[in-house]
C-alpha cells in the first residue's frame, strides 16, 4: 500500500523585537502586560497564562486584555506562604524592599491566591488552577533550574504554561503567551514567552521571548 505524502505546511519568518528590561521588578508589569497583549492579538494566540501570587498581576492582565483572549492563572496550592529571608537582595531595590518587610515583622508573605481573591478572579472571566508540585514534578521528571539561566521569568512562564496544560485549560500542540515574574515578592511581571504545548514534557518548547530582564537573579533552584 502506497503512503500519502504528508502535507508539508509554508512557514513563514517572523520578525521579532524582544524587550529587555535594564532590571527586574514588578515596574516593568505594564509594559509586559502590553507586548503580551500584543503578540497575542498580533499573531491570534487564544491563550495568556500568568503566574500569580497575590493577584495583582492577573487582575491587571483581565483589564488590558479586555477580554480579547482567555486567560488561565496559576497559583501555588493554598495557604503557602513564603520566607521573606529567601526573597532575592542581589540589588538595592531588592534589599530594601525585603528589609523593609522585615522591620515590619513580616517573616512570610503569601504566595497563593487566597479563595476570594480565585473567585474574583473567576467572575471577571478567568480560569484558575492551583499547582499541584508532586504531579508537575512526575511529568517533568527533571528539575527547570537550568532555565534559570535563561532567566527566572522564563523558568516561571514555562512552568505555568506546562501546568495549564496538564490541568487542560487548553490542549497540548497550541502556542500560548505565557507572564510571569522574578521573585519580588510583591507581586508584578517582567516577563513574557511564547510557549508551544505538548503532550509529554521533551515536546514543549519556549519559541519566542517577548520580554525580560536582560540581567535576572541567581537560581533559586
Amino acid at each position: 500500500m502506497r503512503r500519502r505524502p504528508v502535507e508539508e505546511t509554508a512557514l513563514e519568518d517572523l520578525e521579532l523585537t524582544t524587550t529587555y528590561f535594564a532590571e527586574p521588578g514588578p515596574q516593568n508589569t505594564e509594559t509586559t502586560l502590553a507586548l503580551a497583549a500584543e503578540h497575542a492579538r498580533r499573531q491570534s494566540i487564544e491563550y495568556v497564562v500568568i503566574a500569580s501570587d497575590t493577584g495583582k498581576t492577573a487582575r491587571r492582565a483581565i483589564e488590558v486584555l479586555g477580554g480579547e483572549r482567555k486567560l488561565v492563572v496559576v497559583t501555588n496550592p493554598a495557604n503557602l506562604r513564603f520566607p521573606v529571608a529567601k526573597l532575592h537582595d542581589y540589588l538595592p531595590r531588592f534589599k530594601q524592599h525585603k528589609q523593609g518587610l522585615l522591620d515590619a515583622g513580616i517573616q512570610h508573605i503569601p504566595c497563593s491566591l487566597d479563595g476570594d481573591v480565585l473567585a474574583e478572579l473567576e467572575a471577571a472571566g478567568a480560569t484558575v488552577h492551583r499547582i499541584d508540585w508532586k504531579r508537575f514534578q512526575s511529568f517533568t521528571r527533571v528539575g527547570l533550574s537550568a532555565v534559570d539561566r535563561v532567566g527566572v521569568g522564563v523558568r516561571v512562564g514555562l512552568t505555568v504554561a506546562i501546568w495549564a496544560c496538564l490541568s487542560r485549560a487548553f490542549p497540548p500542540g497550541v502556542d500560548v503567551v505565557a507572564v510571569a515574574g522574578t521573585g519580588f515578592g510583591g507581586g508584578g511581571a517582567d516577563t513574557a514567552v511564547v510557549v508551544r504545548t505538548a503532550k509529554v514534557f521533551k515536546d514543549f518548547r519556549v519559541l519566542e521571548l517577548l520580554c525580560k530582564p536582560r540581567v535576572g537573579p541567581p537560581s533559586e533552584m
